[in-house]
């Protein structure tokens, strides 16, 4: 069971998951600069400007989705609970530049030790948004498969945790300067952020089929 909308709420979905998309291509292109940071610095210069080009058509795509649904689009409260899941969408992109930002703008240097192991965070973070991209996606078609969905973004995040802690356990394992080990804690929170704030995004995805289907 789904929801049924006009041409007016029909053109808000297109933009909301052409937002989707913008953000999964954000992350995209984190993955791209992180599984390259055994490349010279101009390498991870260009990927980091991808990401944060690719961050800012998502925010292009936010205003122009919130502008129509200013415009007087869906019921008042279900309109307020899509700005918010926009808004919290786009906040997993803005998630992915911090990352970048961190990486080029403070130079930051991985030790080969630990590179696999940001490719695996990075990869698993991406698929836990994919997870829930689909739950926002079918939470105007199939109430049901977004449930699906969500339990497997909560799924995904769980498993998220278990590879942040193992990688900040091996940092400090390193033998590297401690202000070494915490500025590459730092990076891995950052990373493991995107999943966390994806569940989050999921558990706001939830409440809105809850009231629907009231």
């Amino acid at each position: 069971m789904g929801l049924f909308f006009g041409k007016k709420e029909k053109k808000i979905i297109e933009l909301f998951n052409e937002h989707l998309e913008a953000v999964d291509n954000t992350i995209e292109k984190l993955e791209d600069l992180i599984i390259n940071l055994d490349k010279g610095t101009e390498k991870i210069k260009e990927l980091a400007d991808e990401v944060r080009n690719a961050e800012t058509e998502a925010d292009k795509i936010r205003r122009q989705a919130e502008l129509e649904m200013y415009s007087g689009a869906f019921l008042p409260n279900f309109r307020g609970d899509l700005l918010g899941t926009v808004e919290s969408m786009d906040r997993i992109a803005n998630k992915a530049e911090s990352v970048a930002d961190e990486i080029e703008l403070q130079n930051l240097k991985v030790p080969d030790e630990i590179l696999s192991d940001l490719e695996e965070l990075i990869k698993k973070s991406q698929v836990t948004y994919k997870a829930v991209k689909e739950a926002a996606k079918e939470m105007f078609e199939d109430f049901e498969k977004a449930n699906e969905m969500i339990l497997k973004t909560e799924n995904y995040e769980h498993e998220t945790d278990i590879i942040e802690r193992d990688i900040i356990r091996k940092i400090f394992s390193l033998n590297i300067s401690l202000a070494e080990k915490i500025q590459l804690k730092k990076l891995v929170h950052r990373i493991a952020d995107i999943s966390d704030t994806s569940e989050d995004v999921s558990d706001r995805i939830q409440i809105i089929i809850y009231k629907r289907k009231v």
